[in-house]
């Protein structure tokens, strides 16, 4: 059985360039030993932590160091020790490198997965995409949903249309604008078709939504599709007057406030535009603002 703590110092020795002449995987002097910390799971290297609990401490290590080769020490000793566990740990690492947006890591991550059924390959790309929006990385969603497209495309559609839309829900909830807008422009040059209900719907449920619509709304034009994308799409929402996070009400709210506090002043012309927005898919805003002056908002 592999001593991880040894990985994890060989590791650590690696970062200075000062690999020990022989590799002794018993009886390693425990000061030599670096805590590592593994956020995912509020870890610390722990010796007598299950194998599999200790090999993702050392995955993340590896991760961490953006050295290749450290990876590839890591994944060998996983292969060879704990084979049993090589799927789970192989989605660990995937998340991992997505999360850290390491291009270079993640291109040899996906180099292990050729011959991969494409049940299995749908299952671990899932992990990359959950990284990349966790993180907020476009150029890592980008490059994963690519590599993606050459696996799937034109054999099997259907499970790139399905990461894809796993990517847009997964983004939404977490809120995170950049990964988001870039799918939705990935996805409509494409004729992608995407339930952005859905995908609103997963970002209120993770409290997301306000902020989504508010940040959109700072980015101006530029992201212009996601703000008519999340109005359009508000009226799935729970119809709560006055409610809590995630209401219909609540989210409408904070786009209005956002506008105003944004755009009234600064760029009456775009403020105009949005607020036109607002009230074509809300239809009771221009009944609501009938009585107002021309221009005031009305809660």
């Amino acid at each position: 059985q592999v001593c991880w703590s040894t990985v994890i110092y060989l590791l650590a020795a690696m970062e200075c360039e000062t690999l020990p002449s022989v590799v002794v995987f018993n009886g390693v002097d425990p000061s030599l030993l670096q805590a590592v910390d593994y956020e995912s799971t509020l870890l610390t290297f722990d010796p007598t932590a299950a194998p599999e609990k200790q090999a993702k401490v050392a995955l993340d290590q590896a991760v961490g160091s953006g050295n290749i080769e450290q990876l590839k020490l890591v994944l060998g000793q996983i292969t060879q020790h704990l084979p049993q566990e090589a799927a789970t740990l192989m989605m660990h690492a995937l998340r991992s490198v997505a999360r850290c947006g390491n291009l270079g890591m993640m291109q040899h991550l996906l180099a292990q997965l050729t011959g991969c059924q494409p049940g299995e390959l749908f299952n671990f790309l899932k992990y990359a995409l959950d990284g990349a929006a966790e993180q907020d990385h476009a150029n890592m969603m980008e490059y994963s949903l690519r590599e993606a497209e050459k696996a799937f495309c034109p054999s099997y559609p259907q499970h790139f249309h399905e990461l894809v839309k796993h990517a847009v829900n997964t983004a939404a909830g977490h809120g995170k604008l950049r990964v988001l807008k870039c799918l939705m422009d990935q996805t409509t040059a494409a004729a992608i078709p995407i339930d952005y209900e859905a995908a609103v719907l997963q970002a209120a449920s993770s409290g997301q939504a306000e902020n989504l619509i508010k940040e959109a709304i700072k980015g101006g034009a530029a992201y212009e599709n996601v703000i008519l994308m999340l109005l359009q799409a508000l009226p799935v929402l729970p119809d709560t007057a006055g409610g809590g996070l995630g209401s219909r009400h609540s989210v409408k709210t904070a786009a209005k406030l956002q506008l105003v506090k944004s755009y009234k002043q600064s760029n009456p012309a775009l403020f105009a535009h949005l607020m036109a927005a607002v009230k074509r898919f809300f239809p009771e805003e221009s009944t609501t603002a009938a009585g107002a002056a021309d221009g005031d908002i009305a809660m």
